[in-house]
């Protein structure tokens, strides 16, 4: 469909536009034959211009109505729009005219945009056998692929597009993400390898062979795959983050903080390389550094929960409580989307030897938004590590002064699963069963999930077996 652009020369298109813009803003009408439309809709196409798109689309369609190529593009338009059920409707009533390669690529994206996977595969299959460009169709489907989780065939498909183009790095990052979607580390390793033993020279590769020695653990053979990436190219301010954090897993918090300040060289100040570098700053007792650190993310970004945190953590530590206290007053005040989060945020602060400032934040929690169960939940899971009996007595306020059954059915699962840790069996398998009759779905509340993956019950199993938890 891009044929006709390529017959005009940047001049003609230049006065062609300048034409179309004068028609738009004396709101009149000027003719342009079939191809000089179907130039127009490129570029603007090209440049993902919607707006004088629609506009070009309907003069096209006013002076040249039912053709073929503006109803297609029309169709794309919708894709775009996410219109994608009128875009279909376009193509159904076009489906007896014509269906070229270009027909079967636009179904599939208006069928992807809806979900409907496995039919956007047939789709693009259809324009495979119709001559499309295969570098294109091959991708198309991996993603469709993607989409339905099946990863092996989309890198099925994905190995053919780098086939045919080995410098298609979005395609090889997608060949890195699915080998680490299906846990398959080894495999990306030797598909990595084999891929750099005939282009030695390709930056994707050596990245995402590093992602793969990173996940089984590999960490020198990790930083020495992204070092050859950087080497290749060293605008790659990802490469240099991930190197931070390897450093900074590894206690190496000196390296790491050459690494973070390298890739705030590479990019945009950032407020998540900027908090990583006020941890490893604090790790080492350099609270001066880590406060400026975590000053410079809160002033990226001031929603950014975990910067304010850090700098409570600071003047915690430095015996300026007060101002601790002033800051987490304001990390708790902001807008927090799943207060989940909060569980995860005590459970942190506690992990770092910060019971107090944990359980101070979840007091005020429960003081500003006494609706909001989750934060009552989260101070019995915080005292589990240090008094079950507590933890116990929190979860019995709870269940007694509330009327919502799924949340009685909440605290029942938490208690159960508490009087298990205790060794009291009975008492802890009856709860776990009322917490069954009351709501079978809260189960799967990830609160109750992470307590499981701590502590295995092997009283419960059968139960769980046995109402298909």
């Amino acid at each position: 469909m891009s044929e006709e652009f390529d017959q005009f020369s940047s001049e003609d298109l230049h006065n062609m536009k300048e034409r179309f813009f004068q028609m738009k803003e004396s709101n009149g009408t000027m003719y342009f034959d079939v191809d000089e439309y179907e130039a127009l809709m490129d570029t603007f196409f090209t440049g993902e211009d919607t707006e004088n798109l629609e506009i070009v689309l309907n003069h096209a369609l006013e002076q040249h109505p039912g053709n073929y190529d503006f109803l297609l593009k029309k169709a794309q338009l919708f894709a775009m729009y996410g219109q994608d059920e009128q875009g279909l409707q376009i193509l159904d009533d076009l489906k007896g005219f014509a269906a070229d390669a270009d027909y079967y690529m636009v179904r599939g994206t208006l069928l992807s945009n809806l979900q409907k996977y496995r039919e956007a595969i047939e789709e693009y299959t259809k324009a495979l056998h119709n001559g499309q460009d295969l570098e294109d169709i091959y991708a198309n489907i991996a993603f469709e692929y993607e989409n339905l989780e099946q990863y092996d065939k989309a890198i099925d498909f994905l190995t053919k597009v780098v086939t045919i183009n080995p410098e298609n790095e979005p395609a090889l990052n997608e060949i890195g993400i699915c080998f680490e979607m299906n846990n398959q580390s080894k495999e990306s390793i030797v598909y990595f390898n084999k891929f750099i033993d005939k282009h030695p020279y390709s930056r994707s590769a050596w990245f995402n062979l590093a992602i793969a020695f990173n996940s089984l653990g590999k960490n020198e053979r990790a930083i020495d795959a992204y070092e050859f990436s950087l080497a290749i190219d060293e605008n790659q301010p990802s490469a240099f983050f991930n190197i931070a954090n390897i450093y900074a897993g590894l206690e190496n918090h000196p390296k790491a903080i050459d690494y973070y300040r390298k890739t705030l060289t590479k990019e945009s100040p950032d407020a998540i390389t900027y908090y990583y570098m006020g941890e490893s700053f604090e790790k080492m007792d350099r609270f001066d550094d880590a406060l400026e650190a975590y000053t410079n993310s809160h002033h990226i970004n001031t929603g950014f929960h975990e910067a304010i945190l850090g700098m409570t953590r600071c003047y915690y530590s430095i015996g300026d409580e007060e101002e601790a206290y002033k800051q987490l007053d304001v990390a708790i005040k902001l807008d927090e989307p799943f207060p989940l989060f909060w569980s995860i945020r005590s459970l942190k602060l506690d992990e770092l030897g910060f019971f107090k400032l944990a359980h101070t934040a979840l007091i005020r929690l429960v003081r500003y938004y006494p609706d909001e169960i989750i934060y009552s939940m989260s101070m019995a899971v915080l005292y589990n590590n240090h008094d079950l009996n507590q933890s116990i007595r929190i979860l019995d306020d709870i269940i007694s002064h509330q009327t919502d059954s799924d949340k009685q059915a909440l605290g029942l699962y938490l208690k159960s699963l508490y009087l298990l840790k205790l060794g009291e069996e009975i008492d802890g398998v009856i709860c776990f069963k009322k917490a069954i009759a009351l709501n079978k779905e809260e189960f799967r509340n990830p609160l109750i999930q992470s307590e499981l993956n701590n502590n295995k019950h092997e009283v419960l199993v059968d139960i769980i077996k046995e109402h298909q938890l």
